[in-house]
């Protein structure tokens, strides 16, 4: 009788623990894990939606949650912000500080456009990216673009990726994508990426506020009811968890609200590591207190706030980093930092980013539908870095080292 007690305690104990360790790796003990299916829409504001007729939008957050506006990292460009999403790591902790700057211990620059071919070298990619976590927990990520999946990490790859081109028409990323997805095909994956940039380049190319950004608002809504047909094609409608959300917002720029850098200190006693709107100095060898002091003197009396690299507020996540500089200028909201010579040649864009990710200009849209999410509901804003935890619980992950707090968003989940 105590040999039997004995045994049944034993198992009990073994079914505890299981139980446990499946709980902290974030699995369900309900069924089956539904893949899931992460869109980004780059530079997409909610306000867009609010201005426009946008019914598979419409349809799309009617059949799970949207959030009042998620906060994105700083600073608010697109390869950071996009980094920070994947990895749930401040920038900081991730090292992606810009869409293009020097290190100066690789002596490389990081640098998006062609004919660099930086993005695809795992040295300059800090922390793990959510398809590598499940690629190296038994699971198949398939990714249809997103800045950093052309890269090897640690070198493991997804399943199935895509180097960038932009010329890919839309609608093909999305078939290719559902062919990836489908639970008949030959990849049948568990999660997957599509990335979508046009919203982005006309904000850029015409302000957010222009009628060419609503035009362009309304091509996405299109893509999404083509989206919506290929998964329901593939039988997947009640089966795929998917997230749509975007890096950042986006703002209107003014050529009245100019910051001339050259005026302010010489440029010939530094290293320009980035511009505009957070620009990134560092001095030459002797003369940070220097620069920082002619920086800090005109500070009230033009659009920017200056910043030695200890005294940059904590909420950023942007100081323990090598390849932050000792100083950082950040733009106020619409100002554009440049140099007279530049200013001359190129002029500024009619829309920008980059801001200071706690202004309304920057926040930027999530919606989340789904098996696995709630119906119905607005959820309140919350900080980008978090998702990574979100998408490795849906997914039944153990989730690498990350920024973000592992329950914060499981409310916005069925119980």
């Amino acid at each position: 009788m105590y040999f039997r007690s004995l045994i049944l305690a034993v198992f009990t104990m073994l079914a505890i623990t299981a139980v446990q360790c499946t709980s902290e790796a974030g699995l369900t003990t309900e069924g089956e894990i539904n893949p899931l299916l992460l869109i980004s829409i780059d530079g997409f504001q909610n306000e867009y939606l609010e201005r426009n007729e946008t019914p598979n939008f419409d349809r799309f957050i009617d059949s799970g949650i949207k959030a009042e506006y998620m906060i994105p990292s700083f600073p608010t460009k697109t390869f950071p912000t996009h980094w920070t999403l994947a990895t749930g790591l401040y920038v900081e902790n991730h090292g992606i500080i810009s869409n293009s700057f020097f290190d100066y211990e690789l002596g490389e620059r990081f640098s998006y456009g062609p004919p660099d071919d930086s993005p695809n070298d795992e040295r300059w990619w800090g922390g793990e990216p959510i398809w590598i976590t499940a690629e190296k927990q038994g699971k198949t990520a398939a990714t249809f673009f997103w800045p950093g999946s052309e890269a090897s990490i640690n070198g493991v790859r997804p399943t199935k990726w895509v180097d960038y081109d932009g010329s890919i028409p839309n609608r093909d990323r999305i078939d290719q994508v559902a062919e990836w997805l489908d639970p008949n095909g030959d990849v049948r994956a568990d999660f997957a990426t599509l990335y979508f940039s046009f919203v982005d380049s006309r904000g850029h190319a015409y302000g957010p506020n222009s009628a060419e950004v609503d035009e362009a608002v309304k091509e996405m809504d299109d893509l999404l009811g083509h989206l919506f047909s290929k998964i329901e094609e593939i039988g997947m409608t009640d089966r795929l968890n998917v997230i749509l959300t975007s890096d950042h917002g986006m703002a209107e720029m003014s050529e009245d609200k100019l910051v001339f850098l050259d005026d302010l200190i010489n440029l010939d006693h530094v290293d320009m590591v980035d511009w505009t709107p957070v620009a990134m100095i560092r001095p030459h060898e002797g003369r940070t207190e220097e620069i920082y002091n002619a920086l800090k003197k005109e500070e009230d009396n033009h659009g920017y706030t200056v910043y030695l690299r200890e005294d940059v507020p904590e909420r950023f996540g942007f100081t323990n980093h090598y390849r932050i500089p000792e100083t950082i200028m950040i733009a106020d909201m619409s100002y554009t930092i440049t140099s007279r010579p530049f200013f001359e040649q190129r002029g500024i864009p009619a829309g920008n980013h980059g801001f200071d990710n706690d202004t309304p200009e920057m926040h930027t849209f999530f919606s989340a539908s789904g098996p696995d999410f709630l119906r119905g509901e607005t959820v309140e804003a919350f900080e980008s870095v978090h998702l990574y935890e979100l998408m490795s619980r849906l997914l039944g992950l153990g989730p690498a080292k990350n920024d973000g707090e592992r329950d914060r968003l499981l409310h916005f989940l069925r119980q």
